[in-house]
């Protein structure tokens, strides 16, 4: 996947990147409608600069899309699977203790439970893994001003 950006901080080995995001983003809801049309279209990112692009520049920026695919796998479909098996684990667990009442209860709890132990070990991967560089996206190149084009 590439994307383009302009550097905002060099900070040797790696650099802040202000990308603008793609058109498609602007109406996904992900932030809840919290953030302004005009904030909701920008961030910014950590990136490898083995180049030294300078602050200012407008470069090409390239990630792995095997790595991307993985990571949105990882922050979106294991946290899910550990929330359905901990419902199921909570219903076989609530009818083996016998609390019938308490059935749907203890299962959302445990599910619950499991899916926040997940975001746990998530977090404690991202640390591992950011300084480790790994999964970190790389600028490939400096663009010119007839390169840019019209924004995505």
């Amino acid at each position: 996947m590439e994307r383009i950006g302009t550097i905002t901080e060099d900070k040797g080995e790696t650099a802040v990147v202000h990308l603008r995001r793609h058109l498609s983003c602007e109406n996904c809801g992900r932030c809840g409608g919290i953030l302004s049309a005009e904030d909701r279209r920008d961030h910014f990112v950590e990136v490898a600069n083995p180049i030294r692009a300078a602050k200012g520049e407008s470069v090409l920026i390239e990630i792995d899309d095997r790595r991307a695919l993985f990571i949105a796998f990882l922050l979106y479909l294991v946290p899910l699977a550990g929330l359905l098996a901990g419902i199921l684990l909570g219903l076989k667990l609530s009818a083996l203790l016998g609390w019938e009442g308490y059935r749907e209860l203890a299962a959302a709890g445990l599910g619950f439970l499991l899916m926040g132990l997940i975001f746990g070990a998530i977090s404690l991967w991202d640390r591992r893994i950011k300084q480790s560089g790994r999964y970190r996206p790389v600028i490939t190149a400096l663009l010119q001003e007839e390169d840019l084009g019209p924004a995505e």
